[in-house]
């Protein structure tokens, strides 16, 4: 493993201690929002790496965008506790996308995918928890 991703777990595995140990119960703030903030993180950082040159990859970000968002605004609509939920369920598919990303190499660097799995996987149980 590269010292870069070494550096990464331990650094992301610090912030998502950081951010789901804040006491608070709210999650339609950081938890719903950021699930969208995050998606959009890797369109730009797509675009501005010029790794959205194929038109598929194009697609597949703005795909995510565009489900990680509906998934936050329907779970703002819904009932609070499903979905709070709902947003779980985002966040760790979220996770799941940064793997994708983390084994193809496209888009973001490596350090990137690798260290928001592991903080997407942090918020994610804990809103589940």
């Amino acid at each position: 493993m590269k010292r870069s991703s070494i550096y990464s777990l331990v650094i992301s595995t610090a912030l998502g201690v950081v951010i789901v140990s804040d006491g608070g119960d709210d999650w339609t703030g950081f938890g719903t929002w950021g699930l969208v903030a995050c998606a959009l993180v890797y369109l730009v950082v797509g675009l501005l790496r010029r790794e959205l040159r194929r038109t598929r990859v194009l697609w597949a970000q703005v795909a995510g965008v565009a489900v990680f968002g509906a998934v936050a605004a329907v779970a703002l609509l819904v009932d609070p506790d499903v979905g709070r939920y709902l947003v779980a369920a985002g966040w760790l598919a979220h996770a799941a996308w940064d793997l994708v990303h983390f084994r193809a190499k496209l888009v973001v660097p490596t350090w990137y995918a690798l260290a928001c799995a592991v903080v997407d996987a942090f918020v994610g149980v804990s809103l589940a928890w």
